[in-house]
């Protein structure tokens, strides 16, 4: 994984209490296991509402592009197939989504 991404202009626009999150948050991936990596991945959005943070859609996009980079390939294609869908739920009408 690229260390800078702190350097990174999309980064540096954020609230630094999400940049300060992200920076626990990409430490605590460092140290996973590679099995536990989309566990954890998964459970960003848990320990967000907990510390009352909340992420727009191009922040989510941007925090998936720095975490992607720990994460094994067979876990990658299952977060892009997720990614995929969500995509597609958020965009289909009310009634779709029952």
């Amino acid at each position: 994984m690229n260390h800078n991404w702190k350097d990174d202009p999309r980064i540096r626009a954020m609230n630094p209490e999400k940049i300060q999150f992200l920076a626990e948050l990409t430490e605590q991936l460092r140290k996973t296991p590679q099995k536990q990596m989309m566990n954890r991945f998964l459970s960003l959005t848990l320990e967000a509402q907990k510390r009352g943070i909340s992420f727009s859609g191009q922040e989510t996009d941007l925090l998936t592009g720095i975490l992607i980079d720990y994460m094994p390939p067979a876990d990658r294609e299952k977060l892009d197939l997720f990614r995929m869908l969500s995509k597609k739920l958020a965009g289909a009408p009310q009634s779709e989504r029952r």
